[in-house]
């Protein structure tokens, strides 16, 4: 079986290339890494954050045959109160904050992901920009549980190729939480952070610093919390035998 995976930065996916075997392949577009999990061949591709460059980099990278399931996977900010750093959540369906369409998680994936551990919700929102404040975080929060930039993308680039697919975010800042800097300043052409840009924040706000160590922190916590359940998310589908036929996805408008 042959499972798609994808993470907007390396840095999401590292602790799980730590864990398991992964061997990078040549790749036209994006940054791929394979590895096999019992039955399931898994395929991981790192997207680089926002929508523009999903498509993209999926075209680019995707098996011929299409892969038989996709996981969106990565970090995300919690909208609603109560979520908490590295807490996993999953999305019966994903949107974005620009577009009316909504697209389905798949239910058997979904179900799958709440048997690992996922807390399911009911809608994560992809953003075409960084959300950084707590403020810009609550006028969201009657909108979705979660934010992030490439669950709707990829989705919807599965949905056009009839491959069934499930998003599931670990949170990184929960609602009350402001980031320690605007991260899109810090971001190259490929959607990876820019070290020399990084920096260049950091001389310019240095007061900063406490908040981005703590941020770190909470980024390495959330990102060991979601190699633990994507390893047993993977050796669960591992055991599943009906997803290597075709499957319909669900699409509607919001």
């Amino acid at each position: 079986m042959r499972t798609l995976i994808t993470f907007a930065l390396d840095s999401e996916f590292r602790p799980w290339r730590r864990l398991r075997s992964f061997r990078r392949i040549p790749a036209e577009r994006g940054c791929v890494w394979e590895t096999r999990v019992g039955k399931v061949q898994v395929r991981v591709i790192i997207t680089g954050v926002g929508p523009q460059g999903v498509a993209q980099t999926l075209s680019g990278t995707l098996w011929n045959p299409p892969p038989h399931v996709c996981l969106s996977s990565g970090l995300a900010g919690g909208l609603k109160p109560g979520y908490s750093v590295g807490e996993i959540l999953a999305a019966r369906a994903v949107g974005s904050f620009h577009c009316r369409q909504i697209i389905h998680s798949e239910a058997g994936l979904f179900d799958l992901a709440i048997r690992c551990g996922a807390k399911g919700v009911d809608l994560f929102r992809s953003s075409q920009t960084i959300v950084v404040t707590a403020q810009e975080k609550s006028e969201l929060s009657a909108l979705a549980d979660a934010v992030e930039m490439e669950s709707f993308t990829v989705m919807q680039a599965m949905a056009t190729r009839g491959v069934p697919s499930v998003a599931v975010r670990a949170i990184v800042d929960p609602l009350e939480v402001d980031l320690p800097v605007d991260f899109s300043r810090v971001l190259g052409e490929r959607g990876q952070v820019s070290p020399p840009r990084f920096f260049a924040q950091l001389v310019r706000y240095p007061h900063r610093v406490p908040a981005l160590m703590r941020f770190g922190f909470d980024s390495r916590r959330a990102a060991a919390s979601l190699v633990q359940f994507l390893d047993c998310w993977v050796g669960s589908l591992s055991e599943e035998n009906r997803y290597a036929q075709p499957s319909s996805v669900m699409v509607g408008a919001g």
